[in-house]
């Protein structure tokens, strides 16, 4: 107000404006801050075929993220969507692992996979702790190796639990992704629902040869 000879009013419908745009923080008790952008290198451009996406998302000093197992269900009910993504028959049972993905202590990621529980039930993918390697290792393992992959990527706005779980600021949206993986006669083996919070994340892709 002192240095612009603005009015409260204005000086605060400025600090308002710059926090919907995603550059300022506000911690209360401490101020406003200018917002930090650091973001988590999601590379999958030169992961092999095949491996846990948790190999590829590392930020740029290598540094990488810790994963933490929320939940495992070894057969469940597929969601509709979930059923027609994996061409289930009517009554197929899913195997289900969300994860929680962390930067330092600072939920990141949000996933949810769904594997045919045919072929992951009675396996370490039903497992708290699935190995080494993850997912993908445990389905080669088993005779059905994912050798491609399609992604959706849509940026939105979080609901307000995905505002809570990956505890997003204001005014930043989430980047929501579903990944399919598909063995090599095109059989697809899992689904996953990924939420990325968007203030944290870059995604990058090679196109083309």
């Amino acid at each position: 107000m002192s240095n612009y000879g603005v009015a409260r009013m204005t000086a605060r419908h400025g600090l308002s404006m710059l926090k919907d745009e995603g550059l300022t923080v506000t911690r209360h008790g401490s101020g406003v801050f200018v917002r930090a952008f650091e973001p988590i290198v999601r590379d999958t451009t030169g992961a092999e075929v095949g491996e846990s996406t948790v190999t590829a998302e590392t930020d740029e000093t290598g540094a990488g993220l810790t994963v933490r197992t929320l939940a495992v269900t070894a057969e469940a009910e597929p969601p509709e969507k979930v059923r027609t993504t994996l061409g289930l028959a009517e009554g197929a049972k899913v195997t289900v692992r969300e994860r929680l993905h962390l930067r330092e202590r600072k939920p990141v990621l949000f996933a949810t996979s769904y594997l045919p529980a045919s072929i992951a039930a009675g396996t370490p993918i039903a497992d708290q702790e699935v190995g080494p390697g993850g997912t993908h290792a445990r389905l080669t393992e088993a005779g059905h190796a994912p050798v491609r992959f399609r992604e959706d990527v849509v940026g939105r706005m979080p609901t307000i639990e995905e505002i809570e779980e990956l505890r997003i600021e204001p005014g930043t949206p989430v980047l929501s992704v579903t990944r399919t993986a598909f063995t090599q006669d095109g059989t697809p083996v899992e689904v996953s629902y990924v939420v990325l919070d968007a203030g944290e994340f870059m995604l990058r892709y090679d196109i083309g040869g």
